[in-house]
């Protein structure tokens, strides 16, 4: 199946060299323009509509945003295919009449900006359909593990992510935020590796630990046992850095101060009661819990 992801990327960056050379310079240009405003609305409406639209709808937004994204791209995508084709068609009546071909320059120059951003569309697309596959069956697009434009296509995401999000002092953490995004599987398995830790498995049971971060009271927050189980488990807590979640620097005071304040946090609260009654904790329902809108909820906050 990873050669069948290759060849059609090639096909289609074939495809887009092509029109540009017959395109030429003006009409890349005009490519780019709409690109540069499909990939604005389409970041705009997935982060605000589609966040939007999955809280009034109670859906995940995981599913929501890339939805509105994708949707988005297209119709602006489609609009100004329909003026370029009318542009082009013009021009062509003139080369006809008038017997006037594109300078090779002139052409050379559309190739390169038409197959630059065809790969550009085809990444973020790729992007889309990845993170959908994950967040609707749980599982990356068939053969994108071997896949060269795959792997491609990560990388780039990565890049792009971790430029936008790495701040001072949090580069660690925003390197393992853009590893997550950049390749939703590789996120859903440490997720399933943290929720099938028995120390986190602990910690869910525990009813005092609930009480304990219920209180908001850093103290006595790091004084319970099930807690200091977990910072003794050293494969769980590498799992939660590559999550994310902490750099590996803070200290466990640091860290417990963070839960207080996600105790205080009545939505969380409110959500991670409505997860549990559920029983979507358990290591069989990671699909369930990453579509719920409860947890949704409380990695929006988390994100606040």
């Amino acid at each position: 199946m990873h050669i069948v992801i290759d060849i059609l990327a090639v096909i289609v960056l074939l495809f887009f060299l092509l029109a540009g050379w017959h395109k030429g310079f003006l009409l890349s240009i005009l490519s780019v323009v709409r690109v540069v405003l499909a990939y604005g609305a389409a970041f705009f409406a997935g982060r605000y509509i589609g966040a939007w639209l999955g809280e009034v709808a109670h859906r995940p937004r995981i599913v929501t945003i890339p939805v509105v994204a994708g949707l988005t791209f297209v119709v602006i995508t489609f609009i100004f295919h329909v003026v370029m084709t009318n542009l082009r068609d013009t021009l062509r009546e003139k080369e006809e009449k008038e017997d006037y071909s594109l300078p090779w320059y002139n052409a050379l120059s559309g190739a390169a900006i038409n197959l630059f951003i065809g790969l550009f569309s085809m990444i973020f697309l790729f992007w889309l359909g990845d993170i959908f596959s994950v967040g609707t069956t749980g599982k990356p697009i068939p053969g994108s593990a071997h896949s060269k434009f795959a792997s491609l296509a990560r990388r780039g995401t990565y890049e792009a992510v971790y430029m936008i999000g790495a701040r001072k002092g949090r580069e660690s953490q925003a390197a393992a935020t853009a590893r997550v995004i950049s390749n939703p599987a590789q996120g859903m398995q440490h997720l399933e590796n943290v929720m099938a830790a028995d120390t986190i498995q602990a910690l869910v049971k525990d009813r005092q630990f609930a009480e304990d971060l219920l209180s908001g009271d850093a103290g006595r927050i790091e004084s319970n046992a099930s807690l200091q189980a977990l910072f003794r488990d050293e494969k769980t807590l590498e799992e939660l850095k590559a999550l994310g979640f902490f750099s590996g620097r803070e200290k466990k005071s640091e860290i417990c101060q963070s839960l207080s304040r996600f105790g205080r946090n009545e939505k969380i609260q409110t959500s991670l009661q409505s997860l549990k009654e559920r029983d979507l904790l358990s290591t069989d329902k990671i699909t369930l819990l990453i579509r719920d809108p409860e947890f949704d909820i409380i990695i929006g906050e988390l994100l606040k």
